[in-house]
């Protein structure tokens, strides 16, 4: 049974890396790794490629390798035939440290590569890089202006392209929430110009990959509105206590003003039975002056019935 396509990428990987190991010394003298040419004209250049390989570190699988300005050789025995993507990657031959591509010993060419446009270099971009890039079966080729003012005009500042019967066609873009995106099926990324730099879009977590320092920003402002939360939360929390405590003293003067309510109440009820009761006295008494008064008269009056 035939071993699974992962598994002799491995061995594939692994026996390329002996080989190396083996013949480095001669790999080196025969194919070597500079060709006298800078990494970049300008800072707009550098920076943009510097980014775009930081970014696509985050996010590549472990067994992709990411490089910047590493020169591909594409035929064996050919040391005149190498050209130098700005960035490239290649899934499937781990991460080791390479000086050169070796095309041959690495088992495929690159599986992506993106040129960022110079002064010197926009021309070369579009027309002889991408026929070379063609011919080597690259599967996607992807340009970026990061000025925006280098390609002709009326042509995007970035541009991918996938590679179809041994031809370049443009990937398809498609705007969202304002956006002009470009879709790449070898990275399963969404990728859009933003600045003088390339903004990925992990598809996974429909996030932004961020550059460190960006992750670093963003992680201080987390943290400075969590301080922000906690001090408002804190305030509010204080701010509830002071009125949770003034309630309490408003419901305990309320209590102890219903109570002398009803203990002003109870005195009422006690002065109004204690008035009633001496009205009951005094009209007890004033029924009994009648009486003693009825009986005086009486007397009274048989006593003038009996003088002579």
């Amino acid at each position: 049974m035939p071993a699974p396509p992962a598994a002799q990428a491995a061995a594939a990987s692994a026996v390329a890396s002996l080989d190396i190991a083996a013949n480095a010394g001669a790999l080196d003298a025969l194919y070597p790794c500079a060709d006298g040419r800078p990494m970049s004209d300008n800072m707009h250049q550098s920076r943009a490629i510097v980014k775009a390989v930081s970014d696509l570190d985050q996010v590549a699988r472990p067994d992709a390798l990411v490089a910047a300005d590493i020169l591909v050789y594409p035929e064996e025995g050919n040391p005149d035939n190498r050209i130098a993507p700005d960035v490239l990657v290649a899934f499937g031959i781990g991460t080791r440290s390479r000086s050169t591509y070796l095309t041959w010993l690495e088992g495929k060419p690159p599986d992506r590569v993106l040129e960022v446009a110079s002064p010197s270099s926009a021309r070369n971009d579009l027309r002889e890089k991408r026929r070379a890039y063609a011919a080597m079966g690259v599967p996607e080729y992807w340009l970026f202006d990061p000025t925006g003012d280098l390609y002709p005009r009326g042509r995007p500042r970035l541009r991918g392209l996938a590679l179809v019967d041994g031809k370049y066609e443009p990937l398809e873009e498609r705007v969202e929430d304002g956006l002009r995106l470009i879709r790449s099926p070898v990275l399963g990324l969404d990728l859009r110009a933003e600045g003088e730099f390339i903004r990925f879009r992990d598809l996974a977590t429909g996030e932004d990959v961020r550059h460190h320092r960006e992750s670093e920003a963003a992680a201080k402002r987390q943290a400075k509105h969590a301080k922000r939360q906690a001090k408002r939360a804190k305030r509010h929390a204080a701010q509830r206590k002071v009125a949770e405590a003034r309630a309490e003293r408003e419901a305990a003067h309320g209590r102890a003003e219903a109570a002398q309510h009803s203990a002003a109440e109870a005195r009422a009820d006690r002065e109004a039975a204690h008035a009633r009761e001496e009205a009951a006295k005094h009209r007890a008494a004033q029924a009994r002056v009648a009486e003693l008064e009825a009986a005086l008269k009486l007397l009274r009056g048989h006593s003038s019935d009996d003088a002579p």
